[in-house]
């Protein structure tokens, strides 16, 4: 009797516990969130390609009319979806020649990518020059961008389509 009150409970805790997951056709398994977003279940951030890729990334060096030396960067983002993008979320690892990790940033852009269509990157994070800090980011990242040495890798973590639509990546 006690075993199989047990196999009840447990049985009423698993069906309530996974109540908002979601299994596709294709097999991708689908958390649904209360606040309206979801998240894709065991899904790798390249799979993300067949909605939206890295193409290229800003990445210069620039000393403005003051002489205030500047890193600007930010990843360039092509739409592949039939839906516009509002908004995403990326992580950044730069890579010096040795393939070791130079400098790790967690940004976004909330540029408007159309379907089919490429950020255009007038908004960018930029990594200023201060003489008297060594170690700073600018400094870290100095001789990658002067030299065109290392290597940079971006994966996207979020995407926001327009009508509001997340999906959040792993």
């Amino acid at each position: 009797m006690k075993r199989a009150v047990f196999t009840m409970l447990l049985a009423l805790f698993i069906s309530v516990a996974y109540a908002e997951t979601v299994t596709t056709t294709d097999g991708r398994t689908i958390v649904l969130n209360k606040d309206g977003t979801y998240q894709i279940q065991g899904v790798k951030t390249n799979s993300s390609d067949s909605m939206v890729e890295v193409s290229s990334h800003l990445f210069e060096h620039n000393v403005d009319k003051y002489s205030q030396k500047t890193i600007r960067f930010m990843p360039i983002f092509t739409n592949k979806s039939d839906k516009n993008i509002i908004a995403l979320k990326f992580t950044t690892k730069f890579l010096d020649p040795f393939g070791e990790m130079v400098l790790e940033i967690n940004g976004d852009s909330e540029e408007k990518i159309k379907s089919k269509k490429k950020t255009t990157a007038n908004l960018f994070y930029v990594f200023k020059d201060n003489q008297f800090i060594d170690g700073e980011n600018y400094d870290k990242l100095l001789s990658t961008v002067t030299n065109g040495t290392g290597s940079i890798k971006t994966s996207i973590t979020a995407i926001v389509f327009e009508g509001g639509e997340v999906i959040k990546l792993q």
